[in-house]
């Protein structure tokens, strides 16, 4: 018997046949079941090193919320740290670092998660204190007024004082005119503001519920043993009907959309973003492949078409930078962000880059450099995976977004299927300008 301060763990396991029996068994070291109560549980065994990752997704993120709320996920996170039943206060703190651990957690537009890294001797702790703040959270009055000003202090840190950030953020509105995730994850000031302490009561209430997460286990574990641990800690909370999601789809070619900002930036900052489908919402699914070996193409090092040809030759630029979600619940963005060299205007900036997109549509992109960026693409994602956590986030990140976790284990070879014509495709359907949206952010201009 192990004991922590108020936590009493037993390390003895009895076999309950209260848990739903596994439904597969992938290879020889992963692991899936779904508790009766639908808490869906994932375990990857990787003895390496005597640690456990042990992460939470919850589905719900800044996309679920409407009205004068927009912010409350983020919110509830951080009171999910301020104690439970077992832990009170920053009990739950305390512990990670008396035992050699390290806890966070992050709110995104589709998901809000919790991890939990501890030597492999206290992974039951680690399941105890997850499963007590899912359905025991102490949420109180005298935590929660000063725990929202920090996250209104974070709002003016993050953004309000970033005029970048605010910028984007007000950009999203046009870049989404119709989902939701043009919502921004923080909240807005009057948002927060406005959110009280049983809203955030009733949006625990109705999220926070086994049958709406999924449980994610790495590391140096015995997935027979980890399974039942997860049955003793998790198995009697109860189900929960959850509130319907938001609707995270876009139009298709709604038509260009322009935004200009005068704002104290001290050089001027070019924002193109087009609306695209995700591997989730394509029909067909080498889309979304393409599209990311696209932004490698682009933009994946000094010798990417927009670094090696707009910052080095031509010197139009002096930074950019692209992204795109490939695995996202709803629609995406495929976005590039650009400074533009000394006397090059916005307007010629953004020429620019459309032409070096232009290329994509016309040209195909010759093998040599089609092998290069695809091999270096697919040895990063494959190195980004080697440790416990970043096997744990992409398991958690494909699950909570409608996506199999089978597919970690097959993305390199989709990826290596992409074609010289599958470029040149994607790029003529989602490239075109009735799919953009684009922001001219410029310095103020001082007044007389």
């Amino acid at each position: 018997m192990f004991c922590a301060s108020s936590i009493c763990i037993g390390l003895g396991m009895v076999y309950s046949t209260a848990y739903a029996e596994t439904r597969s068994q992938l290879t020889p070291t992963t692991f899936e079941t779904t508790l009766t109560n639908g808490l869906k549980v994932i375990i990857r065994e990787d003895h390496r090193s005597p640690m456990v990752m042990t992460q939470i997704w919850y589905k719900v993120g800044s996309s679920d919320e409407s009205g004068n709320i927009l912010g409350i996920s983020h919110a509830l996170e951080h009171m999910m740290f301020k104690g439970a039943n077992k832990v009170p206060k920053d009990e739950f703190t305390r512990l990670s670092r008396i035992y050699g651990g390290s806890i966070n957690a992050a709110t995104s537009t589709n998901y809000t998660n919790y991890y939990q890294l501890y030597p492999k001797t206290y992974f039951p702790m680690a399941l105890e204190l997850e499963a007590d703040r899912m359905s025991n959270l102490l949420l109180r009055q005298q935590d929660f007024e000063p725990e929202m000003k920090v996250v209104m202090e974070e709002r003016r840190l993050r953004t309000d004082d970033n005029p970048r950030s605010l910028a984007f953020e007000r950009f999203k509105w046009i870049a989404y005119p119709t989902s939701h995730y043009r919502q921004p994850i923080i909240g807005h000031m009057k948002n927060l503001q406005n959110i009280q302490l049983d809203d955030l009561k009733n949006w625990y209430k109705n999220w926070y519920t086994p049958n709406n997460a999924i449980l994610v286990i790495v590391g140096d574990v015995d997935s027979e043993s980890a399974i039942y641990q997860v049955q003793k800690y998790f198995g009697d909370i109860k189900a929960k009907k959850t509130p319907p999601r938001n609707d995270v789809l876009e139009f298709e070619r709604v038509g260009y959309r322009h935004m200009e900002i005068n704002s104290t930036v001290q050089v001027p900052n070019l924002y193109m973003a087009w609306n695209v489908r995700s591997l989730v919402t394509a029909k067909d699914p080498q889309d979304a492949y393409t599209l990311n070996i696209i932004r490698n193409i682009l933009d994946s090092g000094i010798s990417s078409r927009l670094q090696e040809r707009l910052v080095r030759q031509k010197k139009t630029l002096t930074a950019l930078s692209l992204s795109y979600d490939p695995y996202n619940r709803g629609d995406s963005l495929f976005s590039i962000s650009a400074l533009p060299a000394e006397g090059v205007s916005l307007q010629d900036a953004q020429k620019a880059i459309q032409a070096e997109i232009d290329l994509l549509k016309t040209e195909l992109i010759h093998p040599q450099e089609m092998t290069r960026i695809s091999a270096k693409f697919i040895s990063n994602l494959i190195f980004n995976q080697d440790d416990i956590a970043g096997q744990a986030k992409m398991i958690g990140n494909l699950e909570v977004n409608g996506l199999s976790y089978r597919l970690m284990d097959e993305l390199a070879k989709h990826y290596k299927s992409v074609s010289p014509q599958d470029i040149q495709r994607v790029a003529n359907v989602y490239f075109v300008k009735d799919n953009l949206s684009t922001l001219y952010l410029s310095p103020e201009v001082p007044t007389k």
